[in-house]
């Protein structure tokens, strides 16, 4: 054996910022998976070595293969393999004679596969009982890390991501790329993803408690089949929102039927969901309902803005929508109350006698055709005294001038503000002005009520 077992530490270092990374099953052939992480990983820009490993030699996406991890005669920081799962096994004990940090197993075939797979995954854990390194997976999607430009994975739905605040885990790596595209699109930065598929070795408690601690991490987006270290997730977790940071988890398997199912998907047992709802809430952990619940709550937390209270202001350019909203806001728990005197004076300025300035605030159809008048408005009720949480909502949008007030408005304050923008896909304007600054948007009044509801939680107003 060439080297001591790394700590769950020192192998994640390796994992996220590596030097060196073999691909076992590097391909030629598209559709490959081995293709695709050797496609990716170049497109992406990643600057390290990467070593394609292939039985037959020759060149891949432009770099020399060997034909065998054994000619690898300096440290590999990862492995990845994306293989059937006899060559898989059969490289990881090669691993075992290496100097290797990390594998990264995309392989399938072990205990998801059930009685088929049993004996893939008898063999999986002889080898990593002693084994000098540790295990992602296997079963997963990779590893994406923006800042590093390393995307180690096979799934391009973790494209154009830019680094930013919120870091994922997921058990279901399908469901990783389904919010990270989402995430993306709102302008919301990733630190890092890991699919952490049946987490054989590497647990979904070693990547919270790795990433939470990682300064650069807001917010921790989790999607769980089964809690394989409750306990010390829920030790991991407790210390990361006593230190003022966020978790969002989505669990899969609440149902008898998702339960068998995720079985089949992981091969983890789902366990009693009263008991993981409890878990969850003792230890600050905001529970979504699904992936997309999720987004929106995430979307709103990595802001990193704190409301002091409960108390909503909202505008809207029409009546209905804002109606909506309000009555989201009081069911779940807020406030909507009549803005200050003052506040409404300056409102006035702006909104036709026909609307309305008290709370929820009617800007009418005027607003339209001043391009302005909807951001000084924000700015207003941003500004009042008993307003902690302002909204504005919007439909289509006929001019850029529009969504350029409405940045300058969240820039005007440090207290939260949600954009609910019905119509973007009508809208003669770009709202990269909100996406670089993260500004959270919705498509909803419903949406943008996940994400209020997530403020609350985060911060203890609202149960």
């Amino acid at each position: 054996m060439t080297a001591c077992r790394p700590t769950v530490a020192d192998a994640l270092d390796g994992l996220f910022d590596p030097r060196t990374i073999a691909v076992v099953g590097a391909s030629r052939t598209k559709g490959k998976l081995g293709q695709a992480v050797m496609a990716l990983l170049k497109s992406n820009g990643y600057s390290g070595t990467i070593i394609p490993v292939n039985p037959s030699g020759g060149e891949i996406e432009g770099l020399p293969a060997v034909r065998s991890l054994d000619e690898i005669d300096s440290p590999i920081d990862v492995v990845v393999l994306a293989t059937p799962v006899g060559v898989a096994l059969d490289a990881l004990e090669t691993c075992t004679r290496l100097d290797v940090k990390v594998v990264v197993g995309v392989t399938s075939g072990f205990s998801e596969a059930g009685e088929e797979g049993h004996d893939n995954e008898e063999r999986l854990r002889r080898i990593m009982q002693d084994a000098p390194f540790r295990l992602v997976g296997p079963n997963c999607e990779g590893v994406v890390r923006p800042a590093a430009d390393l995307q180690l994975t096979f799934s391009p739905m973790f494209n154009d991501l830019r680094p930013g605040p919120v870091a994922m885990i997921s058990q279901s790596g399908a469901l990783a790329g389904l919010m990270a595209l989402r995430l993306g699109e709102r302008g919301v930065g990733i630190n890092a993803i890991v699919s952490s598929g049946n987490e054989t070795d590497l647990t979904a408690a070693d990547l919270l408690d790795y990433l939470g601690n990682d300064p650069q991490t807001r917010v921790v987006l989790c999607y769980v089949e089964e809690l394989r270290d409750g306990r010390r997730f829920s030790e991991a977790a407790q210390r990361l929102t006593q230190a003022g940071k966020h978790i969002v988890a989505v669990k899969g398997g609440r149902s008898r039927a998702g339960s068998r199912a995720v079985q089949s998907h992981t091969g983890a047992m789902a366990g009693d969901d009263r008991v993981i709802s409890a878990v969850f809430r003792e230890t600050g952990v905001i529970r979504a309902r699904e992936s997309v619940a999720a987004v929106d709550a995430v979307t709103a937390l990595a802001a990193g803005r704190r409301p002091a209270g409960n108390r909503v202001g909202i505008i809207s350019v029409t009546g209905g929508l804002g109606v909506e909203m309000t009555d989201l806001a009081e069911s779940a728990g807020f406030e909507v109350p009549v803005l200050d005197e003052t506040t409404q004076t300056a409102l006035s300025r702006y909104v036709p006698f026909y609307g309305s300035v008290t709370n929820p605030v009617d800007l009418t159809g005027v607003v339209l055709a001043n391009p302005t008048y909807v951001g000084r408005c924000l700015e207003a009720v941003a500004a009042d005294p008993g307003v902690d949480i302002a909204i504005a909502i919007i439909t289509f949008v006929p001019d850029q001038q529009f969504i350029e007030a409405l940045a300058e408005a969240f820039d005007s304050t440090d207290k939260p503000i949600l954009i609910v923008w019905t119509g973007s896909a009508r809208s003669n304007a770009s709202g990269e002005a909100l996406r670089e600054r993260a500004v959270p948007v919705y498509d909803s009044p419903a949406r943008a009520a996940s994400g209020l509801a997530a403020l609350a939680v985060a911060t203890g107003e609202v149960a």
